[in-house]
């Protein structure tokens, strides 16, 4: 008969089984190495190495290069594709219809150098029913355009994300409203009131 592996409890003392994690009698966790484990040369020589300043930079360095891999994956994106910032636009201002207050089709171009540009009908009903002074559709517009434009300037780190020029499209190209970081920089609507 094999005589069967012990060792002792690290809270009770007791003499409890070799490859028990916690001991029978107190209920106490055992730790992973035993006693013995330690005087193992490649577990000595991994211990000394760790105590050695050469093993401490090497710990720093790679500590440094888990933060730095951290970091890069963690950083400000410059956000999603045009197409989709342009469609997610149109989702917003348009609700994607085709035909709007705004004309058929508004054209919406996104560019990382020069913001976001939105081409409407200046014979839309919107526009010429603030031509007439009723400028309710037009004002529901511009303040979901500023909306838009300011939660733009707080979530992508390029800021011209949030630079908007409204242009009317047919007939001469007249600008209608600029908006840079949710403040309005041009609204024509100041020119009928």
């Amino acid at each position: 008969m094999s005589q069967e592996k012990t060792k002792t409890c690290v809270m009770c003392g007791k003499t409890i089984p070799a490859y028990a994690n916690f001991c029978p009698y107190c209920g106490a966790k055992q730790p992973w190495l035993e006693e013995n484990e330690n005087a193992h040369s490649r577990v000595g020589q991994i211990v000394q190495w760790h105590e050695t300043p050469l093993g401490r930079i090497g710990i720093l360095v790679v500590a440094f290069l888990i933060i730095i891999a951290f970091a890069s994956s963690c950083r400000l994106q410059d956000g999603p594709g045009h197409k989709t910032v342009g469609r997610e636009l149109n989702q917003y201002l348009f609700n994607t219809q085709k035909k709007t207050p705004f004309g058929k089709n508004p054209k919406i171009k996104v560019d990382k150098n020069k913001g976001v540009s939105i081409k409407i009908s200046n014979s839309g009903r919107a526009v010429k029913d603030l031509k007439k002074g009723k400028p309710a559709t037009w004002n529901r517009f511009v303040t979901r355009v500023k909306r838009r434009s300011n939660a733009f300037k707080h979530v992508y780190s390029n800021q011209l994300y949030s630079k908007f020029k409204i242009t009317a499209r047919d007939g001469k190209k007249q600008t209608l409203l600029k908006v840079d970081q949710g403040k309005i920089k041009y609204n024509i609507a100041d020119k009928y009131n």
